[in-house]
């Protein structure tokens, strides 16, 4: 499984009270990201928290929309919260006012995906449906700890 990351951030100089995840540590986000093949319906396994993390479900639907944005919809097409965010370069979806969401990495099916923020204010290990093989998952978690995430915080979904 090849992993490509680009786009290194600076550290910052303090650890927000909220967060997840040493800023000190340089985050980066997937050279791999591709809005067609991120589309679609996708399971929360595992999360650090989030405005979404309290939501009464686990799936979120990710949505290509014209001009180079996406729409993110919490409970798949329910009724939970959307946002749309612009997609910026290397899986990094910006909306004004709130953390940018950035695609840390995606396996090379599009069938699991790492979600963080450079701010450490929430991470997700995301899946296409509700089992994973225990390696990938591994994966997943190893991730977020090379990107500076103290995963023993991590809460994964029952």
């Amino acid at each position: 499984m090849a992993l490509l990351l680009s786009g290194c951030v600076g550290a910052r100089s303090e650890k927000p009270a909220d967060g997840y995840r040493d800023t000190l540590v340089a985050i980066s986000s997937s050279t791999r990201f591709d809005p067609q093949s991120f589309a679609g319906e996708w399971t929360r396994l595992a999360a650090f928290g989030s405005p979404y993390t309290d939501a009464g479900c686990g799936t979120l639907r990710f949505t290509p929309l014209p001009d180079n944005e996406m729409a993110v919809q919490i409970c798949g097409g329910g009724a939970g919260a959307a946002m749309q965010y612009a997609i910026a370069s290397f899986g990094r979806l910006e909306a004004e006012g709130v953390d940018p969401v950035w695609v840390l990495w995606v396996a090379e099916d599009f069938g699991t995906a790492v979600l963080g923020t450079p701010s450490g204010s929430f991470g997700w290990i995301v899946n296409r449906g509700p089992r994973i093989q225990p390696d990938r998952y591994q994966a997943a978690t190893d991730l977020l700890e090379f990107n500076g995430y103290d995963t023993s915080r991590l809460k994964r979904r029952q």
